[in-house]
């Protein structure tokens, strides 16, 4: 497409010929033979940009951000880039700009998860950088960028670094932006794509709460509507404030007993409602709440509702409402170290308990997500399915004389951590004191009626007796 000519006088330049049909000619000067070649590569990867009509290839795009401003004018006058990109594309603050521009679907809140991840974004790479000037060497170096020096807005002090969980969901902001811009044909390929989410889910986090501690909750709080609040968040699933406080008193059908919950965090993708049961341990704390309510009552929560937070919750700030300081208060007077994720807990411990119950679709319909997120981020191992493994004879075999009840803990339990098991330790401990001690011979355990092998069972041979005829494998041949 394009040709190198060496002049006598020790200059070079390169000769092609432009998408409108004329000769043309991009002077180099005296430079080396491999300085000239790689000129003409990126010249001629420009111009099948040029002719094809679309981006410019992101390694080419990082080049023309290191040329210097002469040989850049060389190829404006050339025709192979346009003036005012000249200086490789946008920027990135402008694409940013942009892109937040035409969030107009998203709600308030998410918009807001968005700026910060942008912030970041132009923390790192600075808000002049070509966004085709991103490499995804450079994607890579951002997101280890963001587990070890970055900073959310309430992390001011102490040790940089977000944690695996905040870093995925901004990562993946960014990705959208960048898929954005590859869309609209400004970028070729996304530098973001190949990077891996870091694992998100922190184990330490996911605790089952036991219906025992909401019960002890609901004793303790100080008025109706707290006492339902509790009962909704663990015995039905409804996410706290937001799908709580959009409760009004025509979603209840007492008749049928289901209750329609408005749920504004999917309304964006077209589930602005769901159905649910009103459980058993539900239904007279509705009825009490329902008759102690003043006449003209609008919402279910009403008393609840009543702070200064509620007005930027009904623009789409759910998290302005602040109700984990009643309950963290609630769990000092019943004398129960708080749980992380206070109210999520709470949702996902009853869909826990329901998925024992009820088939993975149904629980899902009633409380608003998907299996791959339920398994994802709400089902959890509880303390009686472990000890249910242990403990309850197999069908088909005989009891093996172990115990068939267990007692079960009444406070949160995490299968994972050792702040809430002791089991591990417990373990490491028998058996370095049975380490440390003299040996000793251990009997061998009856079987307890168990033949290792039916007493009917046929002789079995390895090799079957039917022999190899005397040719062998191989066909007869007349000759070699």
């Amino acid at each position: 497409m394009a040709s190198l000519v060496n002049d006598p006088n020790g200059k070079k330049r390169i000769l092609f010929v432009g998408p409108d049909g004329v000769r043309r000619a991009i002077y180099l000067g005296r430079c080396d033979q491999k300085t000239a070649l790689a000129v003409k590569v990126r010249v001629e990867a420009l111009l099948a940009a040029k002719l094809a009509g679309t981006p410019i290839p992101q390694d080419t795009a990082a080049w023309l951000g290191k040329i210097g401003p002469e040989l850049r004018e060389k190829l404006v006058q050339a025709g192979l880039i346009q003036a005012e990109r000249a200086s490789v594309g946008i920027s990135l603050k402008t694409a940013i700009e942009n892109y937040l521009s035409r969030q107009t679907h998203v709600k308030p809140a998410s918009l807001l998860a968005t700026r910060q991840a942008m912030r970041n974004l132009e923390e790192f790479f600075g808000a002049d950088r070509p966004i085709q000037a991103i490499t995804p060497a450079e994607a890579d170096d951002f997101l280890k960028w963001l587990l070890t020096e970055a900073r959310s807005r309430k992390q001011q002090h102490g040790k940089p670094g977000l944690t695996p969980a905040t870093a995925a969901k901004r990562l993946e902001r960014v990705k959208a932006l960048f898929r954005d811009c590859v869309r609209r044909r400004l970028l070729c390929e996304n530098p973001f794509a190949d990077v891996r989410n870091p694992l998100g889910r922190d184990r330490e986090r996911d605790v089952y709460v036991p219906a025992s501690v909401i019960l002890k909750l609901i004793e303790e709080a100080p008025n109706l509507e707290w006492k339902l609040l509790l009962s909704m968040a663990r015995f039905m699933g409804i996410r706290v404030p937001s799908e709580a406080f959009s409760l009004t008193w025509d979603c209840v059908d007492w008749k049928a007993q289901v209750m329609k919950v408005p749920a504004p965090k999917t309304e964006v993708c077209g589930k602005p409602y769901r159905f649910t049961p009103i459980f058993p341990p539900i239904q007279p704390l509705l009825a009490a709440v329902f008759e102690a309510a003043p006449p003209g009552s609008l919402y279910v929560f009403e008393k609840l509702r009543e702070r200064e937070s509620i007005k930027a919750a009904e623009k789409g700030f759910w998290a302005n409402v602040n109700l984990r300081q009643g309950l963290l208060r609630l769990l000092r007077r019943i004398g129960q170290r708080p749980w992380p994720r206070l109210w999520h807990s709470l949702r996902a411990s009853c869909q826990t308990d329901l998925a024992a119950r009820f088939p993975i679709h149904v629980v899902c319909e009633w409380l608003g997500n998907t299996p791959r997120v339920a398994h994802k981020s709400y089902l959890r191992v509880t303390e009686t399915d472990w000890q249910r493994a242990v403990k309850e004879p197999w069908p088909g075999f005989p009891d093996m004389g172990g115990e068939s009840g267990a007692e079960y803990t009444s406070a949160p339990y995490h299968p994972y951590s050792a702040k809430y098991s002791a089991l591990g330790a417990q373990n490491t401990a028998q058996q370095a004191e049975a380490a440390e001690g003299k040996m000793e011979k251990i009997l061998t355990q009856s079987l307890m009626g168990f033949h290792v092998m039916p007493e009917n069972t046929t002789p079995f041979c390895i090799v079957n007796n039917c022999k190899v005829a005397g040719t062998g494998f191989e066909p007869v041949t007349s000759r070699l």
